[in-house]
């Protein structure tokens, strides 16, 4: 959109003859109420196939109460966007010229702002219309209203929940004025102030937990005495920080503790909230006056026979939404789609189990309920990886051989960058991945992470509701406060996040360099515990998980006690598997450490099979021991200057990209070959027989790798 067509526009409307013409349309259209599309193009004499083009434009949003098929149904607020639409066209703008905003347009220079319509109030002698519909229809609209409801109930409870944690046992309530034409001469200071907001929009919270949404013509209160009343803005023991300008008011208990909100959870709140006030015509009728049609969806999401589920559609929907739009107007985010595994933990292990695609937004390149990505396929490891490891896993700048995971796109449409969430269940195991796609590079910051935990929560709640309807909410806080962690058990480690970003950094510095020491040396141990898929099948998913666990503890307790003046890190990659890196270590101590770790973490492991509460400690007798672990290692070694001439293959812009991705394949070709020796092993790169050598053994047990030798790292 160019910004000079909108100034034109915003000048053409601000004339009086203008605002004269439209207003007569706006009139002749009141008149008529909803119409359908023939009686709007009649009105205004124009075609339908005008319209209907206007509306692929974004310029219209008419109502379909039947579904996306259904007959249009234009409010009299679509036909006063309409009046304005008709005047520019008249006056020479291309429908490409036009703003999807041209209603916020109009009513900033006009004195005849365009309201939002909300059915006036129903006595009790009236019979909504919707009573009369067949009770198929009355189905079919309640299955397009589920989202509304699912979406709008959940944001306010979700709301309140993040203002109200550090607030035990309070009432609270959030409230959004719809009206956005209405003016007041200041923000209501009182309780009693709030009638003078109009119609809105409230959610509640009480001391159980218990939320509650509705929509009123006057918000009030029997006992205003009972609350006080503050802006949403970041704040400290209620004072605010600056300036809101967010329209939405929290009340709390007057004798509840002081509230205090950061500038971080009060940006993701708005974000989210953004939505329902745009879209109030949408959801009146799920909380307004009216006959109200109760639903509850249960869908199957194990049977792919199943079609898409309406309400996973329209949080993808709402996921590319959130993620804004460009200068060119275009989404930020091109599309997000949900997986969910092929088959429930007691049937295959997390190792095992696919993930299907089952539900996507509109640009979504994949087949609902087909499309599958399988652990075995290394294509498939960002989103799979993401899944078991239970962490965020983000990709900033995806290399173009990495794109056929992401689905075949338009002609000429790239995908640069994506992220994958995974959404946690009630058991503290990720039950599916939220995956979301930009075609623009580095499109995900932390902000956009901490809305997308937030939806994540939201996916995670749904999904237990359609298996078990009950879901504990939990750690809402935590997630804004670090969004990169989903999976808590394991934080104590370092992410394949935070291993891909700390290798950039190490190349990045190299990249610049002209000359180089021969003791300027980095090495990497990659780990994998033997038989962990088997393990799983036979002692379940968490008892897995616990080894995991523990494996770790045990490599991390072993690097606190090296006295090299290697620095070293380690970090949790998937399931099973760790990498380390050893700065400034050479390839003959890294071959000690590896063998060393071996040495020490085989052997047996007491596992709590039921996860007592943390704090609490478990006794031995309680405990089951896991006999017999080994764990299988590979080892590889660059010199710095060796580095350098790797990023000098590559164009400056996908250097540190592309060789960080060939580090990692190095390594996951070295566990692969260990895995074909039969584990417990130490597998490591030999610079002179340019080969993989098994530690310890004779120099010559050279074992060759199906790799070009250009990319030898001695």
């Amino acid at each position: 959109m160019d910004e000079r067509s909108v100034h034109r526009i915003q000048e053409h409307l601000q004339q009086e003859d203008v605002q004269r013409r439209i207003q007569r349309y706006m009139e002749k259209g009141h008149a008529e109420a909803s119409v359908t599309i023939s009686r709007a193009a009649e009105l205004f004499n124009l075609s339908e196939n005008r319209l209907r083009d206007w509306e692929e434009y974004g310029l219209l949003s008419p109502l379909r109460p039947t579904g996306p098929k259904g007959r249009r149904l234009y409010t009299p607020a679509e036909l006063d966007k309409l009046a304005i639409i008709r005047e520019l066209i008249d006056a020479g703008y291309a429908p490409s010229d036009i703003p999807p905003t041209i209603k916020l347009l109009w009513n900033a220079v006009s004195p005849h702002p365009i309201h939002s319509y909300y059915p006036s109030p129903i006595s009790s002698g009236d019979v909504h219309p919707q009573a009369d519909l067949p009770i198929n229809r009355r189905i079919e609209q309640a299955r397009e209203e589920a989202f509304w409801r699912f979406y709008v109930s959940q944001t306010l409870r979700l709301a309140l929940m993040l203002i109200c944690q550090d607030l035990p046992n309070t009432n609270a309530c959030l409230i959004l004025p719809l009206e956005q034409a209405r003016t007041l001469d200041a923000p209501p200071q009182r309780v009693e102030d709030l009638e003078n907001l109009g119609e809105s929009l409230v959610g509640l919270l009480d001391q159980n937990l218990a939320s509650h949404t509705l929509w009123t013509m006057t918000p009030t209160f029997e006992y205003a005495s009972d609350y006080r009343i503050l802006s949403l803005a970041p704040m400290t023991e209620d004072v605010p920080e600056g300036l809101s300008h967010e329209r939405a008011f929290i009340l709390l208990d007057r004798r509840s503790r002081k509230l205090s909100l950061s500038a971080p959870l009060v940006e993701t709140l708005s974000r989210l909230l953004a939505p329902l006030y745009a879209e109030a015509p949408r959801f009146r009728a799920c909380f307004g006056p009216g006959t109200r049609d109760a639903i509850d969806i249960v869908p199957n999401l194990n049977d792919t026979l199943l079609g898409e589920d309406r309400t996973l559609k329209g949080i993808c929907e709402m996921v590319v939404r959130l993620g804004g739009v460009s200068a060119t107007g275009q989404p930020c985010w091109h599309y997000s789609c949900l997986l969910l595994p092929n088959y429930p933990p007691s049937i295959l292990s997390l190792q095992q189990r696919a993930l299907l695609v089952r539900a996507q937004s509109k640009q979504g390149p994949f087949k609902v309920g087909v499309t599958r990505f399988d652990p075995q396929d290394i294509a498939t490891t960002p989103i799979v990886r993401a899944f078991q490891v239970g962490r965020i896993l983000l990709q900033p700048i995806i290399p173009v051989l990495e794109e056929p995971v992401l689905g075949r796109l338009e002609e000429g449409e790239r995908i640069r960058s994506a992220v994958a969430i995974p959404i946690m269940g009630r058991e503290g195991i990720a039950i599916g991945v939220l995956y979301v796609a930009s075609q623009q590079a580095e499109a995900f910051q932390e902000r956009d992470l901490r809305v997308l935990r937030v939806i994540e929560n939201m996916l995670g709640s749904l999904l237990e509701t359609y298996y078990a309807r009950l879901l504990p909410l939990k750690g809402l806080r935590t997630s804004i406060e670090a969004p990169a962690v989903v999976d808590s058990f394991f934080q104590e480690f370092l992410s394949e996040n935070e291993f891909a970003s700390h290798v950039e950094e190490l190349l990045y510095a190299i990249q610049g360099r002209r000359e180089f020491s021969m003791r300027e040396v980095v090495s990497f141990i990659a780990l994998d515990i033997d038989n962990m898929s088997s393990l799983a099948n036979k002692y379940g998913d968490r008892m897995a998980r616990d080894l995991s666990h523990e494996v770790g503890l045990r490599i991390q307790g072993q690097l606190r006690a090296f006295k090299d003046n290697a620095e070293c890190e380690l970090y949790r990659i998937s399931a099973d598997r760790f990498y380390i890196m050893l700065k400034g270590m050479p390839l003959e101590q890294a071959q000690a450490k590896a063998e060393l770790l071996r040495t020490v973490l085989s052997g047996s492991y007491q596992i709590d099979p039921q996860r007592v509460p943390a704090g609490q400690p478990t006794l031995p007798a309680n405990k089951v021991a896991l006999n017999g672990i080994t764990v299988r290692l590979g080892v590889s070694f660059y010199y710095y200057a060796k580095l350098q001439e790797i990023l000098q293959r590559y164009t400056a812009h996908n250097a540190l990209v592309e060789a960080r991705l060939l580090i990692e394949r190095f390594l996951d070709e070295v566990l692969d070959i260990a895995k074909r020796e039969g584990g417990n092993v130490v597998m490591s790169w030999d610079p002179h027989q340019r080969g993989y050598v098994r530690l310890p053994g004779p120099p010559t047990a050279v074992v060759p790798i199906p790799i070009s030798p250009s990319i030898s790292t001695s």
